[in-house]
């Protein structure tokens, strides 16, 4: 069984082909649909170009992306796009109550369709460990994803919901701006104030700390220039209206590691609203997924006091842990079409 396994995020699109549940070959692609939407089309032509593939699962967030006017119109373009493209792949996409479904069927419930990529994540997972919480840290966003009974049981679904639940944390390890964590930074005992201009992101703060390698940094740098630690200390530079020969290297440090120390608290607090919120929930494991699970992920489950800290990548592999929505759709789509085949 040939199956692919597609999460397209209004940033980055992912894809893996599995055969028989095991990695094949993956893609990933830097796509900014409100710049490069007809990217995705391409992205989209080399899937379609891989032969023998007989189930295709399709999950998506990039429908949030403000080239839409609506979530509605982003998920039903999204949906005709990878349709046309993919028409002989059958084609199942991801529903917010954990049902794939056909093209006509999405199609006619847009809503159910938006931003489920969490509970493809969360089902698979929930097979290998069924009470867990699942800590997905991507390059935009963290998903915090309780799991009882191998099932995602999580208080909200839409994105709306889970933002108000803590499930949803819109803080990543590469896109997230500097300012979004905190108003000032302490460093050397002094509080200083930060300019509220997107000179830096969070993924300059990780390659000074030499916590993220330059080809992970994978997302356009806010100033578009380069993506050395040179580079991006020039740009946390310019957080404080300064140049490095200022400020030096030594305060560039501290103040990367001050905004590292605001995200990994704002993980650690979710977290622990998360558990405050599921009282009856009986958690054996903290699973963490996605490009930032040895930076952030682990750190806020050790800070939150979790014990059990599982990397993903320890049970699937290292692109399964990159891409686990994709990887997850790729695995429910194949068991989907090998069960109508008995």
């Amino acid at each position: 069984m040939l199956s692919i396994g597609i999460d397209i995020g209004g940033a980055n699109t992912k894809a893996l082909l599995l055969k028989d549940g095991s990695v094949e070959k993956d893609w990933l692609e830097y796509i900014p649909l409100w710049e490069r939407k007809e990217d995705l089309e391409s992205f989209l032509d080399k899937l379609a170009g891989v032969k023998q593939v007989q189930a295709t699962g399709i999950t998506m967030t990039g429908e949030l992306s403000d080239i839409f006017k609506s979530k509605r119109e982003g998920v039903k373009e999204i949906i005709k796009i990878a349709s046309e493209k993919l028409e002989n792949k059958a084609c199942y996409f991801m529903s917010s109550n954990g049902e794939l479904l056909s093209k006509d069927k999405a199609l006619d419930s847009p809503e159910e369709i938006s931003a489920a990529n969490w509970i493809a994540s969360g089902l698979v997972v929930g097979e290998e460990y069924p009470n867990c919480i699942l800590m997905d840290v991507g390059s935009t966003t963290t998903d915090l994803i309780p799991i009882q009974n191998g099932t995602p049981t999580s208080l909200g679904r839409s994105d709306f919901q889970r933002l108000e639940t803590g499930e949803l944390v819109y803080t990543g390890v590469l896109r997230t701006p500097v300012t979004y964590l905190c108003p000032e930074v302490e460093v050397n005992g002094m509080k200083v104030g930060i300019a509220s201009e997107y000179f830096a992101n969070i993924g300059d703060a990780y390659r000074v700390l030499n916590t993220l390698d330059e080809e992970q940094y994978n997302c356009d740098t806010p100033d578009g220039r380069g993506k050395t630690r040179d580079d991006c200390m020039r740009r946390m530079a310019r957080v404080f209206c300064s140049d490095v020969e200022e400020l030096g290297e030594e305060f560039i440090e501290k103040a990367a590691k001050y905004f590292q120390e605001r995200q990994v608290s704002l993980l650690q607090k979710a977290l622990e609203k998360i558990v405050d919120s599921n009282k009856s929930l009986r958690i054996n494991n903290i699973i963490v997924t996605g490009i930032g699970r040895r930076i952030l992920a682990e750190e806020a489950a050790r800070s939150a006091n979790f014990k059990q800290i599982i990397d993903l990548a320890d049970i699937y592999g290292e692109e399964a842990a990159l891409m686990t929505p994709a990887f997850a759709m790729s695995l429910l789509a194949g068991k989907t079409v090998h069960n109508k085949d008995q």
